[in-house]
Order: C-alpha cells, then sequence, then structure tokens
C-alpha cells in the first residue's frame, strides 16, 4: 500500500515539474504568434508553490523522495530566482559618489483623490522617493502643485502625454528619437560626472482590463467560488492575450533601441505589463540586468489591486552598475501600481 502512494505522489511530482518547465519555458513563446500560450508565465506561483509543496509532502512520506522536486526546480532554477529572489547580502549602500538612487512609478495620471486619513499622499510619496533620477508612467499633464514640488526637489523633466523622466542630473540635448513607438517611451540621456548616462522610461500596453472585472476576480477568490473564477479567468484571458501581440511589437523595438545603444551606461525604467518570466523581461535581460533580481526579495509585488500579484514594474541597468537594497514602497495608495526604489553603485574597473 505504501509503495503505491509513493509511486502515486511521485507522479503527481512530475506532473507538476513539467507543468513548471512549460511555465518557465513560455517565455521564449512569440506574444505575436501565441498570445494565450505566452501568458502561461501567470501561472508561475502556481507551479512553483506545488513543486515546493512536494518537499514537505517527501519530507512527510519518504525522505528520499525529496531529491525529486529538487531535481525539478534545478533546470529552471534562474528563472525562479528572477521569480522571487532571495537576496540577504546587499542591503548595505556603499559610500561613494558614483551612487544612484532611482525610482519609477506609474501615477495613474495622478487621477485617484489623494487620501486624507494620514497614509501618503503625491507630495509625501515624491519627498519620499527622493530619487536622483524618477521615471513616471502614466503621468498625464504634472499638476500645477506636483510640477512645483518637483522644481523644489531639483528637478527638471523631459515628457510626453504618458511617460517623463525627471533628473536632478543635467539633461544632455533633447530626447532621443524611438521610432514609431508613439507615448509608450522617453529616452534621453543626462551628464552624470565626466560620463553619459542613458536614461529610458516605458509604460509598455496595458490588458485594458475592466477595473470591474478585477474587483469581481479578487472577490471570488476571496469567496473560492471555483465557478465563477473559471468565468472571470476564462475573460481575462481574453483580454490578456488580445494585448500581448501590441506589447510584443512594442518590446522588439525596444530591443532594437538598446541594440543600437549596446556598451552604453543605461537605465531602463518602467511598467512593463509583464511579469518576471514573460517575452519581455527575457528580451531586456539580454541586453540589461534586472535591479529586482539582483538585490531585491521576495516576490516584489507592485500591482496593488486585488486579485492580481504580479511584480510588472522593472528597473533595468547596464553591466558598469551594481544595484543595492531594491525594494517596492508600498505606503502610497492612490494609484493602482507601488513604486519600485533602488540604488545604484558604479562597478570599478576590474570589475567588468
Amino acid at each position: 500500500m505504501k509503495k503505491l502512494l509513493i509511486a502515486l505522489i511521485a507522479g503527481a511530482n512530475v506532473c507538476t515539474i513539467l507543468l513548471l518547465w512549460a511555465v518557465c519555458l513560455s517565455s521564449w513563446l512569440s506574444p505575436m504568434l501565441y498570445p494565450r500560450l505566452a501568458q502561461a508565465g501567470l501561472l508561475m506561483p502556481i507551479a512553483l508553490g506545488a513543486n515546493l509543496a512536494f518537499v514537505f509532502l517527501w519530507f512527510i512520506f519518504d525522505i528520499k523522495g525529496i531529491l525529486l522536486p529538487i531535481l525539478g526546480i534545478l533546470p529552471v532554477y534562474s528563472i525562479c530566482l528572477d521569480y522571487c529572489p532571495l537576496n540577504f547580502s546587499k542591503d548595505n549602500i556603499p559610500d561613494s559618489t558614483e551612487t544612484l538612487h532611482i525610482a519609477s512609478f506609474n501615477s495613474a495620471n495622478w487621477s485617484v483623490k489623494d487620501s486624507t486619513d494620514g497614509k501618503w499622499n503625491t507630495l509625501q510619496l515624491l519627498r519620499k522617493l527622493d530619487a536622483d533620477i524618477l521615471c513616471l508612467q502614466e503621468q498625464g499633464k504634472i499638476k500645477r502643485e506636483v510640477e512645483s514640488t518637483l522644481k523644489d526637489m531639483g528637478y527638471e523633466w523631459m515628457s510626453n502625454s504618458n511617460v517623463a523622466i525627471c533628473s536632478r542630473l543635467p539633461f544632455i540635448g533633447d530626447s532621443i528619437p524611438t521610432g514609431n513607438m508613439g507615448r509608450s517611451i522617453i529616452a534621453c540621456k543626462v551628464k552624470n560626472g565626466e560620463d553619459t548616462l542613458l536614461v529610458v522610461s516605458v509604460h509598455l500596453e496595458s490588458s485594458h482590463i475592466p477595473i470591474e472585472e478585477r474587483v469581481a476576480l479578487g472577490e471570488h477568490i476571496q469567496d473560492h467560488n471555483r465557478d465563477e473564477i473559471e468565468k472571470s479567468g476564462r475573460l481575462i484571458l481574453g483580454f490578456l492575450s488580445s494585448s500581448a501581440a501590441a506589447r510584443a511589437s512594442q518590446v522588439n523595438k525596444l530591443d532594437s533601441l538598446l541594440t543600437s545603444h549596446k556598451g552604453e551606461s543605461i537605465v531602463l525604467c518602467g511598467d512593463f505589463n509583464d511579469t518576471p518570466v514573460s517575452n519581455a523581461y527575457r528580451k531586456m535581460k539580454q541586453h540589461l540586468n534586472c535591479c529586482f533580481r539582483e538585490s531585491g526579495r521576495g516576490l516584489g509585488l507592485t500591482y496593488s489591486r486585488p486579485g492580481f500579484w504580479v511584480r510588472i514594474d522593472h528597473i533595468f541597468v547596464s553591466e558598469d552598475w551594481e544595484s543595492h537594497k531594491t525594494q517596492i514602497v508600498r505606503e502610497y495608495p492612490s494609484s493602482d501600481h507601488f513604486p519600485i526604489v533602488t540604488t545604484l553603485s558604479r562597478k570599478s574597473i576590474s570589475a567588468l
């Protein structure tokens, strides 16, 4: 009887391993060709969680079986750490003049009324972030009071009607042409001491999921209503898939932009509307390092609404920078995104 039970557990574990591999490999699928399958990365918490659960299950029934889920995770270990990094050694920020504090924030057009109950409001948030470079998405028209605060904090900025770069470092010339990516991107160069830094702020295609559907899914999950969860899930998958192709086209153009600036010092920030297990994230990591992967901890969820526990806002940097203590600022209630912040230090020449 015990042998049969062990065989059943092993079979189920193999299934979860295959699911984990399929989810991780989905980032190699083109969202333009396979829009639905390319969304499999959203299943990462289920696939990874199931395999970790088998570690405890084997501990109870057969300690030797622990090797199965461990060996199953090893081939995709790096992708698992992209999704949920476990850094414990980079909290100490070096005392160096070559240090930059970077923040990225989707402000939701500053349209949600700030709270008056003692929580953070817009102006408090900007002061709390206190970044040398602040990349904004859905910034719309910067409000007068926000503009006044930015000026008081020593910022100049470049913007279009959707994204902006606010910098305490002086800009070099005008914004850089980015082809036909429209309002989804702005790029510019700033003077960093004797060097030049390319800064890019992006806001890739949103899923356009109606807010009522997002709220409904969160409520169904809390109520454990399986039928309604499945119904809402199919509807939301349709929205996700339809936006995937448009986002993939933007990613390809962004990929070309980064290729044309290969070898330069770069900071790329923004709302990618894609998780760490996605085609967009994988392509960006071919050029740059992810700050949360290097110095973040845990899931780092940046979307603040119920039912969508994902990290879709990212900061990427070129090889000449090292990130320290990348965090998500969770005190701000007014946007549907939390800001992501990191501190960068310049690597020594010998480390490159």
